[in-house]
């Protein structure tokens, strides 16, 4: 690896930080905003679901234009709108305008997500390409860590508007980082011939890397893009489906842990640092997950993970409000969510051909996101309707035995 593919990998790391502590920022304000506002279960699901719902439109929308306008703009874009999003939050005077808001920044992050994952999928070496993608995803799970650790002393001493005002600064921060720092992806500039020259540059500064696919030249015209999504739509509609069904848990495990641990008769500061053990297990995940790439396929990997998943979120269900199991319990099963989450991004790029990495990736990740915003969403509803802890666990855990099958579909599609 070059010092221009560790530049862009660690500027995408940092991205993803963000990105982590603004998407999870209302999970661990959770309890404090219901408190405040006097929000049911079903109000707060739907707040809950507000973000992520942006990141489906924006997974959609700015994803296949990353193929047209390229992937620096949209990133840079979704950065600035991402700070408005924040900052908006933090002045959010009641539910509706709190929920605009996260579809706000909601929408940003999912449209920097596919860029940023196809951007280290492009620049990293081929030999390290996943053990990159996996140090990416585990900055998500940093910055939600830290983001979780931080709102307790936060929460305490300046309320919840603060922890969102916190967000909007750091996000802000990044872009005079990206806009100095970040060039523009190498397979998007070699696909355009008026930008060639701008490519030799970047080949040059890389030094001896695999050459990239170079795309057909279609103008960059979106329909065009869409049209070659047809051309693979077998592993796009399972990689859709396995990311629908994953996240689907992924998230209900993630917005409503704090507040369930809360409700179960654990303080509010034991609440949210229970939140943050579960994103602290996902930097182990990734750390562990790209470690072990390196020396044996990923797809297995992945399925191993997945099914320890489901068995550990049925687990989890049962915890109760003892402390010390509760905290063990949520970082067991943040540890096999997050690799799991981790290797189903890992697996995006090497389905897909460069031309229509972004795109397809896009496609993707905002179908499978409708599954994010499902989860939290019914998770809010059963619990209304009396549902017990112990079965929505149960319920949440089916999920990830689905995934687990198509996982395993995905081996004979794989380019790379």
């Amino acid at each position: 690896m070059s010092r221009l593919q560790i530049r862009v990998t660690l500027i995408c790391i940092a991205i993803n930080m963000l990105d982590g502590f603004d998407i999870l920022a209302i999970a661990f304000t959770a309890p404090a905003i219901a408190k405040e506002w006097s929000l049911n279960p079903e109000a707060l699901g739907g707040l809950l679901s507000a973000g992520l719902a942006g990141m489906v439109a924006g997974s959609f929308l700015l994803g296949p234009l990353a193929d047209r306008f390229g992937r620096r703009p949209i990133i840079l874009f979704g950065l600035i709108i991402a700070v408005l999003g924040m900052g908006g939050a933090a002045l959010s005077q009641d539910l509706t305008q709190l929920a605009l808001v996260r579809a706000i920044t909601g929408f940003a992050v999912g449209g920097m997500l596919p860029c940023i994952n196809t951007m280290v999928a492009e620049y990293a070496s081929p030999k390290a390409r996943t053990f990159s993608v996996a140090m990416l995803q585990a900055g998500f799970s940093t910055g939600a860590s830290l983001g979780g650790f931080s709102a307790v002393w936060i929460l305490a001493s300046a309320g919840w508007q603060a922890v969102f005002l916190a967000g909007a600064v750091l996000t802000a921060i990044l872009l005079p980082l990206v806009w100095f720092g970040m060039p523009e992806s190498l397979a998007y500039l070699e696909s355009r011939p008026d930008r060639a020259e701008e490519a030799a540059k970047i080949r040059s500064a890389l030094g001896e890397v695999a050459p990239t696919q170079t795309a057909t030249d279609d103008g960059g015209n979106v329909t065009a893009i869409f049209g070659q999504l047809r051309g693979v739509a077998a592993p796009l509609a399972l990689s859709s489906a396995l990311f629908f069904f994953c996240i689907m848990s992924f998230y209900f495990i993630n917005s409503w842990t704090p507040k369930i641990l809360v409700d179960s008769g654990l303080s509010e500061s034991a609440g949210v640092s229970g939140g943050a053990l579960l994103t602290l297990g996902g930097i182990i995940a990734a750390l562990l997950l790209g470690w072990m790439s390196l020396r044996r396929s990923v797809l297995p990997l992945i399925a191993a993970f997945s099914i320890a998943s489901a068995v550990l979120t049925a687990l989890f269900g049962q915890m109760g409000g003892a402390l010390a199991p509760a905290m063990i319990a949520a970082f067991a099963l943040g540890t096999a969510t997050s690799a799991t989450q981790i290797g189903i991004y890992a697996i995006f790029p090497s389905l897909f051909p460069s031309a229509i990495r972004a795109g397809a990736t896009g496609v993707g990740i905002g179908v499978g996101r409708l599954g994010s915003v499902l989860g939290p969403w019914l998770a809010g509803l059963l619990l209304a309707k009396g549902w017990s802890i112990e079965g929505l666990f149960m319920l949440m855990a089916l999920p990830y035995l689905i995934g687990t099958i198509l996982i395993i579909s995905l081996r004979r599609y794989q380019l790379h």
